[in-house]
């Protein structure tokens, strides 16, 4: 008894989370529920169901080129990252920012893996796009210059990236530390999460956050959209070559609309995928750098990360609507793999066929698929040139 009486001097009393509902806006409980208890988790399952599809459908026979590596290798990383989310949505939902936990694992895990494994996946899956457009860059705008893919073999790249994406973010796993508290004196110890203070206030920090943001969100927004944009101007050139000869030609016109709505429909691809990429992302560096303990006290911070996280999320969920939606490949693909029961009906028993693209497929000496897959942020199209 005596033990316990002197720990009770030792330790600190602990703040619930519902002690801390006087310190906070009226306002804030509402939002976290709407936002982290409704939406957050709707999201996720759509998110969750998607990039399960995906791997199944990129891992079929015909999806084997280059491209769909790196596919595969995003929607993996993105269904992690959707996973480590739902924890996160969890401890703000319900513990707030400083928890209260009987198990040391639990405290552990949101005070120093949580953000570290979260954000890694998320860094793992922009890498993965930006290595992806850059083949589909390099063998869209530059057939023929490169006999071998220009970041090396797809299958040590895809397993190089999170190895050295995890270690960039390795920092991140000390910027939370532990505190024990009582209940009460004589009561169970309780493990809260609080920020380190020393790390987080250092220059190295200051200047290692912002290298972050820039590495793998500044940067790879810049790129794409500048890859994207040759992707998209070298394409049109392409189809105005090929509607001149089409003309020249008087070939029948059966074809020749199919060909301009696949050329619309990739235009509008690229645009607006890219747009949406970057209003996806830039809130979510915003929110890194100025993320603190003070801040979070404030009601219009609190909006504003809730639609930041709200925003990453859609980015990284709506990846295979997207596919569904541009790729006719992907769609049969699909069709064919969940072998529906009307589709069955209608072809008599028999699997769908491949429909293949009205537009001529290129000869070149690239080791990439003849059907050039053209990458966008976490979105798929089907180009020849």
């Amino acid at each position: 008894m005596m033990d316990v009486f002197n720990m009770s001097k030792i330790q600190n009393i602990c703040l619930l989370p519902k002690d801390s509902d006087i310190l906070e806006d009226p306002r804030t409980p509402t939002l976290r529920r709407i936002s982290y208890g409704i939406v957050l988790p709707t999201i996720c399952c759509f998110g969750i169901i998607g990039n399960i599809l995906n791997l199944v459908v990129l891992t079929r026979k015909n999806m084997r080129g280059t491209a769909y590596i790196y596919m595969r290798g995003y929607s993996a990383a993105a269904l992690l990252a959707i996973l480590f989310c739902i924890p996160f949505a969890l401890r703000v939902l319900i513990h707030k920012e400083i928890g209260g936990w009987s198990s040391w694992p639990q405290a552990f895990y949101h005070a120093h893996l949580e953000l570290f494994l979260g954000n890694g996946c998320l860094g793992v899956g922009v890498m993965m796009l930006l290595a992806l457009t850059v083949e589909r860059y390099v063998s869209v705008c530059h057939p023929g210059q490169h006999t071998r893919p220009l970041c090396g073999p797809p299958h040590l790249t895809v397993a190089l990236i999170p190895l050295a994406t995890f270690l960039v973010y390795l920092p991140c796993v000390f910027r939370g530390e532990i505190t024990t508290c009582l209940l009460a004196p004589g009561g169970p110890l309780i493990y809260q999460k609080g920020e380190n203070r020393t790390f987080l206030h250092s220059w190295y920090f200051q200047i290692y956050k912002i290298m972050l943001e820039v590495i793998f969100k500044v940067a790879p927004t810049i790129l794409l959209a500048g890859f994207n944009l040759k992707i998209m101007i070298v394409y049109r050139r392409s189809c105005e070559r090929r509607r001149r000869m089409t003309l020249s030609r008087t070939i029948s016109n059966d074809e020749d609309p199919r060909t301009f709505a696949e050329e619309r429909r990739l235009i509008l691809l690229l645009g607006s995928t890219s747009i949406l990429f970057l209003v996806c992302v830039t809130p979510m560096v915003i929110l890194n750098v100025t993320v603190s303990e003070s801040n979070l006290n404030h009601y219009p911070y609190q909006v504003f990360r809730a639609l930041a996280n709200l925003l990453e999320v859609i980015n990284y969920s709506i990846t295979f609507y997207i596919y569904c939606l541009f790729s006719e490949d992907f769609r049969n693909t699909l069709i064919r793999t969940l072998q529906w029961p009307w589709v069955k009906s209608k072809q008599g028993g028999r699997s769908l066929p491949m429909k293949r693209s009205p537009i001529p497929r290129p000869t070149t000496t690239t080791t990439t698929p003849p059907t050039t897959t053209v990458a966008t942020p976490g979105h798929l199209a089907r180009v020849s040139v």
